[in-house]
């Protein structure tokens, strides 16, 4: 079956947060993915979510001129972005619908595809920064800088040999929850607040550096980097109980940091991990600590390999 559009599932590593003021964010796009395709549907699955695909589909028609909407309506979508947790499963349909739509087939970043994508995520999230849908854009790690324009500007980024797990956990509020009340907090001028997001979006400036530079001993660097994110955004109220025990016990099997990847309250993290050794340790071990420790992923723990 011929794919005619598809978006990527992501990962945000640094400057979550801190990116809607203006400090870069650092993120990559993962294996997983949407794809579109001509054929039919086999199940009631399948038919919701076809349902929302035409939804999307009729909104790229109505935003591009001269697209008959009647040619898409048999197309199907498949996914195995994980629908909780913060890895942007709503953002690779409306890239996947987008790269349809303007019949761009190419898996590689386009600007055109972003800025229609990031159009269409506001069907799911009323103001989106344009990071989700740029990182489901692309195929590779960048960094992502807020501009003038209504998507923030892509930056391609190299990252040396790194070996990080993610999953997942329970989202304890919406992300949206979050951001609004960080945004309350600055606004009404919470020194705090205000100190902390300069704090993490100086670690994801020396992350970049540091990438750039990659000099040896990055894993390490890269991993205190976001051990010292992760302590600011405890400080906001943005962890739980539930992922200081996945990072205690990964640390305690050899990991060398960790953080909450995006919005926090639960939702998605990564672990450092400093060769494949641990990687194969941590894997096969965690999951049967953390179900003892009552502590249930909604995403199981993947390895990735930069």
């Amino acid at each position: 079956m011929s794919v005619i559009g598809s978006g990527r599932g992501k990962l945000i590593l640094f400057g979550e947060h801190a990116a809607v003021y203006g400090f870069p964010a650092v993120g990559t796009a993962l294996p997983c993915r949407t794809e579109i395709s001509p054929g039919c549907l086999t199940s009631e699955t399948d038919r919701g979510d076809n349902k929302i695909l035409q939804e999307v589909l009729s909104s790229a028609a109505a935003l591009v001129p001269g697209i008959p909407l009647q040619n898409f309506s048999r197309l199907t979508q498949l996914s195995d972005v994980p629908r909780t947790g913060g890895f942007g499963s709503s953002a690779a349909l409306c890239v996947a619908v987008s790269r349809t739509v303007l019949g761009r087939t190419s898996k590689e970043y386009n600007r055109e595809v972003h800025l229609l994508a990031n159009q269409l995520e506001k069907r799911f999230h009323g103001t989106p920064s344009g990071i989700d849908t740029g990182m489901a854009c692309d195929t590779s790690a960048a960094a992502w800088v807020k501009c003038d324009g209504e998507i923030p500007e892509r930056k391609p980024l190299e990252i040396p040999e790194w070996h990080i797990i993610y999953g997942a956990l329970p989202r304890t509020s919406p992300t949206a929850d979050s951001v609004g009340r960080l945004r309350e907090l600055k606004n009404s001028g919470d020194s705090s607040v205000i100190s902390a997001m300069g704090e993490l979006g100086r670690i994801s400036e020396i992350f970049i550096e540091a990438a750039r530079i990659k000099k040896k001993g990055f894993p390490a660097r890269a991993a205190a980097l976001a051990n010292q994110a992760q302590r600011v955004l405890a400080s906001l109220n943005l962890s739980s109980e539930e992922l200081d025990t996945v990072l205690e016990l990964a640390g305690e099997l050899g990991a060398s940091g960790g953080k909450l990847s995006g919005g926090g309250m639960g939702g998605a993290f990564y672990i450092c991990v400093p060769d494949r050794e641990t990687e194969s340790r941590i894997l096969r071990i965690l999951p049967g600590k953390l179900f003892r420790q009552g502590i249930r992923l909604t995403v199981s723990l993947t390895a990735f390999e930069f």
